[in-house]
């Protein structure tokens, strides 16, 4: 194996993720099948139309045997035309079967089938020596649907995997030689991905080694594996040294680096490896992945570096090395309970910008955590959770000969412990559409910023019960009623000059929503594909308008409310918000509709000018678009004002971003950046807010 058992499975699956399982598999069972049907086609020595016949090899059984012709010639029987063959659950089917009793020499051309199960099997010629076990193949194709037990890992497809060699040769002991072999679960005739193997050894139910190997794509080359090896039996996994890392970089320098994976039992696994950066330093990162039951799931990553830094025009050095971690855990507890971690930490932002492995997690400023334990029964839900959202809003800035150094400024939000519960909807009269509900939260809240220090607890609690009535004029119209009251308590407020004083603080508002969906205008359009073995598909286009009024009154101490989340950013506002959605879904032959982009343009009127400060804001146009379940950006563009705000949101991996930027013509209105964590979506982290 020189020394790599286990060289290059961790390459393949970065190439495709997915579908290596399945390779691996068929690589087992090309090579056993292609045996079996050798087998049975050498089964009888007497040969005769639908007569039925003990196998030759002993293994006991009856093979039912069909033919046009068959003779007999000495030592060897010949079976002619339309060859026919059914042992247990396999048949094989051929043109021309010849076998010898003496030397046990089994020769099937023509056409050569076998069908086993779900897998199928094509070659043009087969030899095989039932006594000695040693056979020879040549121009194998075939197709195997291979079945698993469920992983996430796993991509699971309807497409069989399709493999073609050259030939194939079979040793005593389930040793397998494979030459010229393709593998792919594309389309044969117009693949998009390969893998070509020149020579390939297969151990049955121990490992397959490849020599030579390369993954094209639309039969272009990409990567190449000079040796590797995988497990074929039904341990899919097999402890080893990963495809060692080399490379050139002109940050990092010459990296060299390499990995170990360890797989002592099919539910837990590890990877530790490290690289050395000629112009850095060394670098470690490991990760540990367990699923010790069936609904409980725990990962942990590390990335730590130990930089010397690059060198200054000064001749200096300015390090930039740290550690990130992450623990993931996920479990289904009995009773509907589900208890989740998400906890991560970074040691600067300093160190993600320098050795961040991709774009987006570089330009994330963000580190969250969270721990909650949820339950939804008979229509109410209970959240216990611990929040801990952490943005950095500066990098530090070295010293020179004629300013200090400035340290690096972030805040820091936390909510813990929190306590929600709330309910839908609920109607007690069964005639009449009138529902209740409710929303209520208490915990423990903190803030740590340049500006902004509370204790580590301020108490805070909040009860809002409402009432919701639908109405619907026809089938066309429905008007949506609701009706709230939202008592709120913080055990500490701001003062007149903006500082933390320990007195408490009570706000008791009333809200009310009218929702008006008029109907929605929809059209199909139909494209059938020109070729035959393409499915046809739908496509629909939808135009939803709707018209929202809200009003919220009793926000009398709003200055005085330290800003945690968007519970405090709760303002008395009289509006009315008016627009449409469009949505474009699609829907194939067989598979259930999904909805492919959607777009909106909505249009806020305020009717009290004075909404925000002493400059007037009388509108706002909201423009959005969602694509792929990503919402990509949303641009919000006052008038009648010199104010443009424009806050971008982004929902990827559920992280939103926000910065406002405001210019009233020379005079900078003030405003206060913070980031926050509402629910677990943690909706809202940017916001504009008054000092």
């Amino acid at each position: 194996m020189l020394g790599y058992p286990a060289i290059s499975i961790n390459c393949m699956l970065r190439v495709n993720p997915h579908s290596w399982p399945r390779i691996r598999s068929a690589l087992r069972l090309i090579l056993c099948l292609a045996a079996r049907f050798l087998v049975l086609a050498c089964l009888a020595p007497h040969l005769a139309s639908a007569q039925q016949t003990r196998p030759p090899s002993g293994k006991g059984g009856i093979a039912d045997l069909e033919a046009k012709t068959q003779t007999r010639k000495g030592e060897v029987t010949t079976a002619n035309g339309a060859v026919d063959i059914h042992y247990g659950e396999t048949r094989l089917r051929a043109d021309h079967v010849e076998y010898n009793n003496r030397t046990n020499e089994a020769v099937a051309t023509g056409h050569v089938l076998l069908d086993h199960n779900n897998e199928h099997l094509e070659a043009d010629e087969a030899h095989y020596n039932i006594s000695t076990s040693h056979g020879l193949f040549r121009n194998v194709r075939g197709t195997v649907k291979i079945e698993r037990q469920p992983n996430p890992a796993i991509l699971i497809t309807e497409n069989p995997l399709y493999f073609e060699a050259r030939e194939v040769e079979r040793f005593p002991g389930d040793v397998y030689l494979v030459h010229r072999a393709w593998i792919t679960i594309c389309d044969p005739s117009r693949p998009k991905w390969q893998f070509y193997a020149p020579h390939a050894r297969i151990r049955l139910n121990k490992t397959a080694a490849l020599v030579n190997a390369n993954f094209r794509l639309f039969r272009v080359p990409l990567v190449w594996f000079p040796y590797a090896t995988v497990p074929a039996g039904n341990k899919i996994r097999e402890t080893g040294f990963l495809m060692p890392d080399i490379g050139q970089s002109s940050r990092k320098g010459f990296i060299l680096g390499d990995a170990f994976y360890f797989a002592p039992t099919p539910w837990l696994d590890a990877t530790l490896g490290a690289q050395y950066m000629s112009r850095r330093g060394a670098l470690e990162r490991g990760e540990f992945r367990a699923k010790p039951f069936e609904n409980t799931s725990i990962r942990y990553t590390y990335l730590g570096v130990d930089d010397r830094g690059l060198v200054n025009p000064d001749g200096t050095r300015s390090p930039q090395g740290g550690e990130q971690q992450r623990l993931e855990i996920q479990s289904l507890l009995p009773h509907g309970w589900r208890f989740v971690t998400d906890y991560n930490q970074l040691s600067s932002l300093t160190f993600r910008l320098a050795f961040a492995d991709t774009f987006g997690e570089a330009v994330n400023s963000e580190v969250r955590s969270a721990f909650f334990l949820t339950n939804n029964f008979s229509g109410f839900s209970l959240n216990v959770a611990a929040l801990d959202d952490k943005s950095f809003l500066t990098l530090p800035v070295a010293a020179t000969l004629t300013t200090p150094a400035i340290p690096a400024t972030s805040i820091a939000l936390r909510n813990a412990p929190e306590v929600r519960f709330g309910s839908v909807e609920r109607s007690p009269w069964s005639n009449a559409p009138v529902y209740f509900g409710f929303d209520a939260f208490a915990g423990a809240v903190s803030r740590d910023d340049p500006i902004i220090q509370t204790p580590e607890f301020v108490a805070r609690y909040e009860f809002a019960p409402r009432v919701t009535v639908p109405l619907h004029f026809g089938p066309w119209l429905g008007v949506t009623t609701s009706a709230a009251f939202r008592t709120t308590r913080y055990g500490d407020s701001l003062d007149a000059t903006g500082a933390v004083i320990p007195n408490s603080i009570t706000r008791n508002t009333g809200e009310f929503t009218v929702d008006l969906r008029p109907p929605v205008l929809e059209r199909f359009f139909d494209r059938t594909s020109l070729e035959k073995d393409k499915s046809r598909r739908r496509y629909k286009h939808t135009i939803e308008p709707s018209v929202t009024y809200r009003y919220v009154t009793g926000v009398n101490n709003f200055a005085d409310f330290i800003r945690f989340d968007s519970d405090a950013t709760l303002t008395d506002t009289n509006e009315i918000q008016y627009g449409f959605t469009q949505r474009l879904f699609l829907k194939d032959d067989d598979g259930q509709p999904r909805e492919l982009v959607s777009w909106s343009i909505f249009q806020k009127h305020y009717f009290d000018p004075t909404f925000v400060g002493d400059h007037k804001r009388n509108a706002e146009l909201i423009l959005g678009a969602h694509l792929a379940e990503v919402d990509a950006a949303v641009f919000h563009c006052q008038t009648a004002a010199a104010t443009v705000v424009t806050d971008l949101h982004y929902l990827i991996l559920q992280s939103l971003v926000g910065e406002v930027v405001a210019d009233t013509g020379g005079e900078a209105e003030p405003f206060t950046r913070f980031a926050a964590v509402t629910d677990e979506r943690a909706n809202l982290v940017g916001k504009r807010l008054l000092k």
